[in-house]
């Protein structure tokens, strides 16, 4: 053994400590890695983490910076929807002309339409006529020269063979006026926090016909077909304006007409983004609640501007071995202190060992909030995802599964070794001390019988009098809480279950 006062023998001791905690600090990180990144199994339990603390990061960034935005967002809301268009459905295109007339001339570098504005299927009698017209106005719109750059969604396939072919002769029409995108958006186990980084979709889109290519950000857009978007939660708060379409210049009635400068503001931000805000049919649930696709576009849009980078895997493997390595010997000491005083031949110290885990669990749950807090503070001021779920997971596989068992068998073969030297001590007395250190030995733990009725009579009433009569009154105070505590924890749940 190195002694700890020679020149290094302090770091030669813990150096040996960790070498030896190491091949199983390996293999835990090797597996969480394996099950997160490779199989995909933390998905689940690592977006709603990410759900819960981009919520606080967002609302954090909101109340620090404010709202300081780059896209504004025009929500055909509710009211608008009734008043101006009549709930119809597909939307009166003349009424979308008027509007998207209204936001080019405020001179945005880009507007986004996340509408299927192509041809409807044609209406009989005069109702068609009108409505046709007001498609080919529509399309004329598009088609004028303007320094805006427009992006429209990507037209849903019909199966009636004529409109798709109307359909087409649109889209072939607006080729060299507009960009066309792909809408989708990715839902994973209820959640909105990351898409699928496509050239295709709609905030790539946007982001090409937005940006120069010499001053690009580095994004996942680089990182090929299989990288993924993280939509930074802040961005809802900081980058964006959502505003009701009530509050368009255009929309304001004749008595309302010199509230055009009190609104313009609002509007004029160099991104627009078109869209709708009523019903259910297009909402999402996000870190910030629930919200209209074209909002989750827009904040896309901002995440690839100013992206989120992810952690690399192996730096946090890395993170998650260096965990390992510097909390295994507190693992490894808590599990061997509560097996020393569980097989102790004093019942004082067999009270006090479950004591050491509750140590031990509120010691993994301190762990747990400080990588929370890392994790916030890192997605919150370098827009760096960490997520704590596969660490957590990893030293909770460390504290409560391979270091106890380790402990088990170490602690096992320690006092395995204890007793073989008390009974030798003891024959070389003479076999009257032995027969007395073995006796004492099975005493350590009496046979009972394992009825039903003793269980009960022993749990309720004879440990305690069989702690005091001996006058191990320290011992009789430690289960006394131990079993306040378990009756508690049955009243709480028996009121939760009444209750409910």
């Amino acid at each position: 053994m190195p002694d700890p006062h020679a020149p290094g023998g302090w770091f030669v001791r813990h150096l040996s400590t960790w070498t030896h905690h190491l091949p199983a600090a390996l293999v835990v990180a090797a597996l969480v890695g394996v099950f997160h990144h490779d199989l995909h199994w933390l998905d689940a339990i690592d977006g709603y983490a990410f759900f819960g603390i981009g919520n606080l990061t967002a609302k954090d960034a909101a109340l620090e910076l404010g709202n300081t935005p780059t896209v504004a967002v025009v929500l055909i809301d509710q009211k608008s929807h009734e008043d101006y268009y009549r709930e119809r459905n597909p939307l009166n295109r003349c009424e979308l002309k008027k509007d998207l007339e209204a936001i080019y001339a405020l001179g945005p570098a880009l507007l986004v339409v996340d509408l299927d504005l192509s041809p409807a299927l044609p209406l009989a009698g005069a109702a068609g006529i009108e409505d046709r017209r007001c498609e080919e106005s529509l399309k004329q719109l598009f088609m004028q020269q303007r320094p805006t750059r427009t992006v429209l969604m990507e037209p849903f396939e019909l199966l009636d063979v004529e409109g798709q072919a109307n359909t087409d002769r649109w889209r072939e029409d607006l080729a060299g006026f507009v960009s066309f995108a792909d809408p989708t958006l990715k839902v994973s186990y209820g959640l909105v926090t990351r898409q699928a980084c496509t050239p295709q979709s709609m905030a790539a889109t946007a982001f090409e016909r937005y940006t120069d290519p010499s001053t690009r950000p580095h994004n996942c857009l680089e990182e090929g077909e299989h990288a993924s978007l993280i939509i930074n939660p802040g961005q809802y708060g900081t980058g964006l304006r959502a505003i009701p379409l009530g509050q368009m210049p255009s929309r304001q009635i004749d008595s309302r007409r010199n509230a055009r400068t009190h609104f313009e503001p609002l509007y004029r931000l160099p991104v627009v983004f078109f869209g709708s805000g009523f019903g259910e049919d297009d909402t999402y649930s996000t870190p910030l609640g629930t919200m209209y696709g074209v909002e989750v576009h827009a904040a896309s849009f901002m995440s690839l501007l100013q992206p989120t980078t992810p952690f690399k895997s192996f730096l946090g493997f890395v993170l998650d071995l260096f965990l390992g390595l510097l909390m295994g010997g507190l693992i490894e000491w808590s599990w061997h202190r509560y097996f020393a005083l569980r097989f102790s031949s004093r019942a004082r110290d067999r009270q006090w060992a479950p004591y050491v885990i509750i140590f031990l669990g509120v010691g993994f749950i301190l762990l747990v909030f400080a990588l929370t807090a890392a994790s916030f503070g890192l997605l919150r001021h370098f827009n760096l995802w960490l997520s704590p779920i596969p660490i957590a997971l990893g030293m909770l596989i460390e504290s409560f599964f391979n270091s106890a068992v380790g402990a088990a068998v170490g602690e096992g073969y320690e006092q395995r070794q204890a007793l073989v030297h008390r009974l030798r001590v003891a024959h070389e007395k003479g076999t009257e001390s032995f027969a007395r250190e073995v006796s004492r030995e099975a005493e350590q733990r009496p046979r009972h019988d394992h009825g039903l009725r003793e269980r009960a009579a022993r749990f309720f009433y004879k440990d305690f009098q069989r702690l005091w009569m001996s006058g191990q009154y320290l011992a009789w105070v430690l289960l006394l809480i131990r079993r306040l505590a378990f009756f508690g924890l049955i009243f709480l749940l028996i009121r939760q279950l009444h209750h409910s």
